[in-house]
Parts: C-alpha cells; structure tokens; sequence
C-alpha cells in the first residue's frame, strides 16, 4: 500500500496571468508595476529610473528649449512603454514566462 500524497504535489506550477501583467504594463508601465508583477526586478528598475530621468527636465524643470528635447523623448518612452503591454498581452519576448520560467497563462 503506498503513501497517500498531498494534493497537488505533483501539479505543474501555474503561471501569472498575462491579462493582469499586460494591464498592470499598460496603465503602470513607466512606475514598472507589471514587471515587478512578473518577478523581472531589474527591468522595472530600468522602467522607473528612464521615466524619472525623462519626466523631471521635462516637466518639473522649466528648461525651456531642452525641456521640449525631454518631452519629445518622453512621449517616445510612452510608445515604447505601450509596445512592451502589447507584448505582453501577446506573451512575446520575456513576457511568455515569468522570471521564475513558469510559462505566463
């Protein structure tokens, strides 16, 4: 008679919801919400320190000329930002597993 074994031991691991991480990169994406969602600490990071770099000559500062170069780069980084939750609800490039290799459902 063999050992009865919990529930679920040997389930494959459920991934992160691609809706919610493409939601969170859609509306969030520039604070890094869904890449911290997804365990991708470094990318979010990266998100957060472009967009503060970006956002303060930009708006915070009245620069003037190099205050408009800022906000042009600025609405660029957006269009990047809104690629990168397309692809996510898409399940391209890292976004098809979180960072743990869990496929993303």
């Amino acid at each position: 008679m063999s050992a009865p074994q919990q529930p679920g031991y040997n389930a494959p691991a459920q991934g992160k919801s691609r809706m919610v991480a493409g939601l969170l990169n859609l509306f969030l994406g520039g604070f890094g919400i869904g890449d911290f969602y997804l365990g991708y600490t470094q990318y979010a990071i990266y998100k957060i320190v472009i967009s503060l770099v970006l956002v303060v000559p930009a708006v915070v500062l009245d620069l003037g000329f190099i205050s408009t170069i800022f906000s042009l780069l600025y609405y660029a980084w957006a269009v990047v930002l809104l690629v990168v939750a397309v692809m996510t609800f898409m399940g391209k490039w890292i976004y098809e597993k979180d960072a743990n290799g869990v496929p993303t459902v």
